[in-house]
Formats: C-alpha cells, sequence, structure tokens
C-alpha cells in the first residue's frame, strides 16, 4: 500500500510541467516577453512572432513525434530522451524572459530558446502520457486531478515571488517533473493492468491517427482557441499579481469540483461532458465583458479562462488515457495528437488576439462587440463538435461483457432455466461480437447504433441483438460440447464467481460487481461498465468484500482463482 502511494506521488510529476506552461505563458507572473521585445525595437508583429514561436515549435515537434512512432518507437525507448528533454526546457527558460544584452544577440538566443522549449515540452507531453497510459484507471482519476491541483499552488508560489526568484523557480519545473518521470517510469509496471484492453498491433497510419478523434478533436481545438482569445482580454487590462493570485486560487477550487463531478458518475471522462460545463461557463465570461466593461470584465473573463484550461487539462488528460487503454491509439498517438490539438488551438487563439487587441486598443472595434461575436461563434463551434456521431462520444456499451460474465456463472452453476439462456444466449452474442477480451471497446456511433445499445440498466434488446442470440442459441449445443475440451478463462472465472455468489448469498448486481472485481477491474470501471455512481460500486464491493470475508481486491482475485474450488 505505501509502495503504490510513493509510485502515485511520483506520477504528481505531471503538474510540475503543468505549473511551467501556466507560469511560462498563461499567468502574466513572468511577464519578461516585453523586456524581450523592447530589446528588439518593440513592436506588435514582433510581439505576435515571438509568442507564436514557442507553440510553434511545440506543433511541430509533435507531429514529428508521431511520425516518428512507426519507425523509431516511443520517446520512452530512448532513455536519453527522457534526460535532455526536461533539461533543455530548464536551460532555455530563462532565456524567453530575460532580454540579452545588444539587439543583434538578442533574436538569436531567443529563437534557440523557443525551439528547444516547445520541443522539449512536446517530448514531455507525450512521456508523461505514456506513463498515465500504464496506470489503473483509478490511478489516473485520482493523480490527474491532484497533479492539476499541485500545478495550481505551485503557480501560485512562483507569482507571489520576486521576478528575479519566479524566473529561477519556474525554470526548475521542467527539471523536477523530468526526475519524477524517471523514478515513475523506472517504477511502474510494463504490463497493462486488467482496465486496458489490447493496443494496437501497429501505430496507425499518420493520416489515421490524425484523423482518430475525429471532430473531437476539433472540439478540443476549439477550446483552446476560445480560452486563449477570453484570457487575452485582462493582459492588457491589468497586470497586478494579487488579481492573478485571486485567480489561480478560485480556478483550483473550480478545477477540483469538476474534477469529482467527472470521476464520480459513469461515463463522464469525455469531451462531452467537459463542453457541457465549459460552454456555458465562457459564454458567462465573454457576456462579462459586454455587462461589466473592458476592466472588472476583461478581469472576470481572464479568470473563466484560466478556470476552464486548469479543468479542461484535468479532463484530457485523464481522457487521453482512456483513448489509449481502450486501445483506440497508441499512448503516443493518443497523447501527441490530442495536445497537438490543445497547441494548434492555442496557436489559433494568439493569432486571433493580436490583431483584436490592436483594433480594440486603436479604438477601431469596441470589445463588447468583440465579445458578442465571439459568443456566437463559440456555440457554433460547440454545436459542431457535438454533432459528432461517429467518434466523439466514445463509448461502447459493456453491458455485453458483463452479461457475458453472469452467462458464463450461470453456466458453471447449472442455473439451466429458459431466462438464463435466453439472457445467456444475448450476452455471449455481445461479448463475441463486441467486447474483446472483456474491454470496454471503442467504436464509430453508427456501428453502436446498428447492434445496438442499451442507455441505463433497463435498456431493451434490439432486433440485431435478438438476431445474434438466435444464432448463439443454434451454436450452442456444439459451443457446450467443446467448452469442456477447450474452457476458456472466462468461463472458468465465471464458474468460481457464481460458485462463490451462490455460497455467500450475493444479490444479482453484487454478482455482476464481483465479476468485474475478480478480473481485476478498478472501481472507476466498473462504474462505468454498469453505469452506476463510484460510490455505488465502492459500495457493492464494500459488501462484496464483507459477504467474502476478504480485505483487498488481490485477496478477492486469490480467492477466486484458489484451487479449493
Amino acid at each position: 500500500m505505501i509502495d503504490e502511494l510513493k509510485a502515485n506521488a511520483r506520477c504528481l510529476g505531471w503538474g510540475f510541467l503543468l505549473a511551467w506552461v501556466f507560469c511560462a505563458f498563461y499567468s502574466g507572473s513572468m511577464d519578461g516577453l516585453s523586456m524581450v521585445v523592447d530589446a528588439m525595437g518593440g513592436g506588435v508583429a514582433r510581439r505576435l512572432a515571438m509568442s507564436v514561436l514557442p507553440v510553434g515549435s511545440a506543433v511541430v515537434s509533435l507531429v514529428v513525434i508521431v511520425a516518428a512512432e512507426r519507425r523509431l518507437g516511443p520517446p520512452t525507448n530512448c532513455r536519453a530522451l527522457v534526460v535532455a528533454a526536461p533539461l533543455a526546457v530548464t536551460v532555455t527558460t530563462p532565456m524567453l524572459f530575460l532580454p540579452a544584452y545588444g539587439f543583434a544577440a538578442t533574436p538569436f538566443l531567443f529563437a534557440v530558446s523557443a525551439v528547444l522549449t516547445g520541443a522539449g515540452s512536446a517530448l514531455m507531453w507525450v512521456m508523461w502520457g505514456q506513463l498515465y497510459a500504464r496506470l489503473p484507471q483509478d490511478a489516473v482519476e485520482s493523480c490527474a486531478p491532484a497533479s492539476a491541483f499541485v500545478a495550481a499552488l505551485l503557480s501560485i508560489a512562483a507569482m507571489a515571488a520576486p521576478q528575479g526568484a519566479s524566473i529561477a523557480l519556474v525554470s526548475a519545473f521542467p527539471l523536477v517533473s523530468g526526475a519524477l518521470l524517471w523514478r515513475a517510469w523506472s517504477e511502474t509496471s510494463a504490463s497493462a493492468s486488467a482496465d486496458h484492453a489490447s493496443p494496437p498491433a501497429a501505430p496507425l497510419p499518420l493520416r489515421e491517427a490524425f484523423g482518430s478523434m475525429g471532430r473531437g478533436g476539433f472540439g478540443i481545438l476549439a477550446a483552446c482557441m476560445f480560452v486563449s482569445i477570453e484570457g487575452s482580454f485582462w493582459a492588457s487590462a491589468s497586470a497586478d499579481a494579487s488579481h492573478a493570485v485571486i485567480i489561480f486560487v478560485v480556478s483550483a477550487l473550480f478545477m477540483a469540483v469538476v474534477s469529482v463531478s467527472a470521476t464520480a458518475g459513469p461515463r463522464r471522462v469525455s469531451l462531452s461532458f467537459a463542453y457541457r460545463w465549459m460552454c456555458p461557463l465562457m459564454v458567462a465570461g465573454f457576456a462579462a465583458i459586454i455587462v461589466l466593461g473592458t476592466k472588472t470584465g476583461a478581469f472576470a473573463a481572464a479568470g473563466v479562462g484560466i478556470a476552464s484550461r486548469f479543468a479542461f487539462c484535468v479532463i484530457t488528460q485523464m481522457y487521453f488515457a482512456s483513448y489509449a487503454a481502450r486501445g483506440a491509439a497508441t499512448p503516443v498517438q493518443s497523447y501527441a495528437v490530442g495536445w497537438l490539438f490543445v497547441h494548434v488551438g492555442d496557436l489559433l487563439g494568439l493569432l486571433v488576439s493580436f490583431p483584436l487587441q490592436g483594433a480594440i486598443g486603436a479604438g477601431a472595434i469596441e470589445p463588447s462587440g468583440v465579445a458578442a461575436v465571439l459568443i456566437v461563434a463559440l456555440v457554433a463551434a460547440v454545436m459542431l463538435a457535438l454533432n459528432d456521431e461517429t467518434r466523439f462520444l466514445s463509448w461502447e456499451t459493456p453491458r455485453s461483457y458483463a452479461g457475458a460474465v453472469c452467462a458464463a456463472s450461470a453456466a458453471g452453476a447449472d442455473m439451466t432455466t429458459g431466462t438464463g439462456a435466453a439472457a445467456g444466449a444475448v450476452a455471449g452474442a455481445g461479448a463475441a461480437g463486441e467486447a474483446e477480451a472483456g474491454h470496454l471497446v471503442l467504436r464509430p456511433q453508427s456501428v453502436r447504433n446498428a447492434g445496438g445499445e442499451g442507455e441505463g440498466e433497463g435498456g431493451s434488446v434490439s432486433e440485431a441483438q435478438a438476431a445474434g442470440a438466435a444464432a448463439a442459441s443454434n451454436a450452442s449445443s456444439s459451443a457446450s460440447a467443446s467448452s469442456s475440451q477447450n474452457p476458456q478463462p472466462v468461463d472458468s472465472i465465471g464458474q468460481r464467481v457464481a460458485l462463490l455468489a451462490r455460497e455467500h448469498k450475493l444479490t444479482p448486481r453484487e454478482t455482476e460487481v464481483f465479476g468485474l472485481l475478480a478480473h481485476g477491474r478498478s472501481i472507476p470501471y466498473v462504474r462505468d461498465a454498469l453505469i452506476i455512481s463510484r460510490d455505488t460500486a465502492a459500495t457493492h464491493a464494500k459488501h462484496i468484500y464483507a459477504k467474502l470475508d476478504v480485505h483487498s481486491r488481490q485477496e478477492l482475485i486469490d480467492l477466486v482463482m484458489s484451487d479449493e474450488l
């Protein structure tokens, strides 16, 4: 237990990387960029170019990482990159904010620093993603919010420090993150947890990898673009560090609420869930500019932007891990493509923000009019993203697998009533056709609709499922004849689950939960599989432990696998 806590604590190193990004580019606590621009002669064009260069470098690096995986493998295969990436970001970060002496030297040093920080941070995003993709789902759902909370605290500490100390402190964040990544990677088991489906045999082709998220990728891009634009209204209105501290405190609290809500209910670690709370909040931020004016309203909009970005980073970090765990893409592709959409959104936000703020500063347009147009554009982007019925809501119904466990349990316990046989046939057909080794599998919505999908515990059986049940019923005799000669692992475990459930008088729902736990599934997996809340899943597990007289999941698995049965 203590070793597990230590391992999870090292996974909080992602928070240091997140804190570096927020302090260096979002909080304004290290606003040394203006000094560099002044040293280069000033100008809006120069400021835009210098702001775009680090983000553009990260975008190019992420594309290269995805393309190189098919030939060179994941970045963590080269341990030198695990050391070099954080070291490069740490060394070059001060050069982004401390002006070099002399006009001729400044552009060169800044360009080199921007390229190295962009490339190094891109590698770190992907390598941390590889680590998170190896963790069980419950560990991901605890480490990601905790890391973001750590990032908020570190950001507040950096903003409270003098500028010189702040730059030194923030520059050390990537180095600490890299050290924790090294330790966590070496101590995390290379074998996938029971929550993970089989990964693709090989990385997806480049075009297929970039299109794998469908409009979900566009949704990520649009969200980050509008967040970036929303925060730009306050940058010129206030530079008070105390105001930024207030924003980050409120953002940390908001992020905690969103994280608890996302992990408490079933199937909420998704982009659609993120949009459900993010869109109204961002509309409120733009509306504040219209109602409260450019000073108070811009401050409120900046707060909304930072809070939305914090919470969105947590949701996407968990979503990318879930996306990779379900075999939709390799961990490198899942995180590299996901963060690529994030960075492209930031890049587009910068390209839109600079002309807008220049026009507002010149009095050519009114901030309230710009905010009204942005509200319309935001709603249109959200409608377009949420209208994707092929990949955006990427959940396969897992009822088939739960039914398969119960069907196998019923077979093992000689429960051959008519109702049990019919349920077993339907579940067996669904498990054979739609589940891969008992895992939740990503399927396009069109395929799910064709095959039928229960929306809840009371979902009805579709015609396609009935046809599958008939086929399974016709083949039942041959299947039962061969099962004794070639027993399947799920049947063996299902039979043991059925015997123990009957012996210890477990309820039908407890038997379903027991079947999933016996296969090593985590509580978040049970939550999503049975479409129940996390608390309900944990309560069922507690009752099962009490009835079976075990005290941990490992003891439960040992009991099921015991030869004494």
